[in-house]
């Protein structure tokens, strides 16, 4: 009678499973091979639905659907990418900084306050997939590798990479290269066109210390900043989640964009009003992770103020070092 009963619940079982495994299949096709809707991602989506990038998924629709079902099927929300300042100001200043470092006052993050930030970050959103410490430039802060700990230590198994122009890291201690080691840190190196020759110099420094390194060139910034603040807004969204998609924390805010939070720097500087709205608080009693990444997949009335949607305007200048100048940052001077 024992026996026939087990049997009875394995039974049940495997059809409860076949069951759900049907249910999470049609979840699927509706999200990712639904017909009427259009799906353009920068790579495949995985055929694990669980495990899929949510960074690449670049339509905001589906992006919504996405969500959708992972909150039916009682999953815990994704955050894919995150960036974290540690510093603000910079040692090479280029010209239209897109987080205005040229116009930025000295700023250490305080290594209290960013346990502080990832440990309700982590309640919130257990799961963010890649986490960028930068700046500014991160290997001026002098506790960089504190940093390195505290969000290795919450986020176990993230990605996370510290991103940097290089000229410091050939005079980083043995200290920092074993934290990078033993934190799994990858570093993304930026070089502008008065360090382009360092790359193989920085590869063998990368392999001498056995720690993973990506290096990209650049040599064109983009204007950044409409100050009259009469772009399309939607438009300037859409194109910002396809070809940027930047979520960044700062002070305790997650805002969807890298800009909203460092126009500060150029409105003290030339007296403009910019606003930095569209964030979600991470202290507020009443936020869950839905909720931030609900927010994050909206535009604000700061979506207003960027260049990304200008068209038949000039919006890209040539690397140089800052002169501080308002035409570095705003295409409005260019339509005076």
């Amino acid at each position: 009678m024992k026996l026939k009963s087990q049997n009875k619940l394995a039974k049940t079982k495997e059809i409860a499973k076949k069951c759900l495994s049907d249910l999470f299949y049609q979840f699927r096709k509706l999200i990712f091979e639904f017909p009427f809707i259009s799906f353009t991602v920068e790579k495949p989506v995985p055929e694990t639905f669980g495990k899929a990038q949510y960074r690449f998924i670049t339509d905001r629709f589906q992006r919504s659907y996405y969500r959708t079902a992972r909150r039916l099927l009682r999953l815990k929300p994704v955050l894919s990418y995150l960036e974290i300042h540690l510093v603000d100001h910079c040692n090479l200043n280029c010209r239209g900084c897109s987080h205005c470092s040229p116009l930025a006052d000295e700023f250490f993050a305080d290594i209290e306050q960013h346990e502080l930030d990832i440990k309700r970050l982590k309640q919130l959103i257990p799961d963010v997939r890649e986490i960028r410490l930068l700046g500014g430039e991160p290997l001026l802060h002098p506790k960089v590798t504190n940093f390195f700990d505290v969000t290795r230590a919450y986020f176990p198994k993230s990605k996370i990479y510290m991103t940097t122009n290089g000229i410091l890291l050939p005079k980083m201690p043995e200290t920092f290269w074993e934290s990078c080691r033993l934190n799994s840190i990858s570093i993304a190196v930026t070089l502008y066109p008065p360090f382009h020759e360092k790359e193989s110099d920085l590869m063998k420094l990368a392999k001498k210390e056995r720690t993973t390194m990506s290096v990209v060139k650049n040599s064109r910034f983009l204007i950044t900043t409409n100050s009259k603040g009469n772009s399309d807004k939607e438009k300037n969204f859409r194109r910002c989640q396809k070809w940027v998609y930047c979520p960044i924390l700062v002070h305790g805010k997650i805002y969807r964009c890298s800009r909203p939070p460092y126009w500060r720097f150029f409105n003290k500087a030339f007296g403009t009003n910019v606003p930095n709205t569209g964030y979600a608080d991470i202290y507020d009693p009443k936020m869950t992770g839905w909720k931030i990444l609900s927010s994050i997949d909206k535009s604000s009335e700061a979506c207003r103020y960027c260049t990304l949607a200008l068209e038949n305007t000039t919006t890209t200048h040539a690397w140089a070092i800052s002169e501080c100048r308002r035409e570095e940052w705003d295409v409005a001077i260019q339509q005076h």
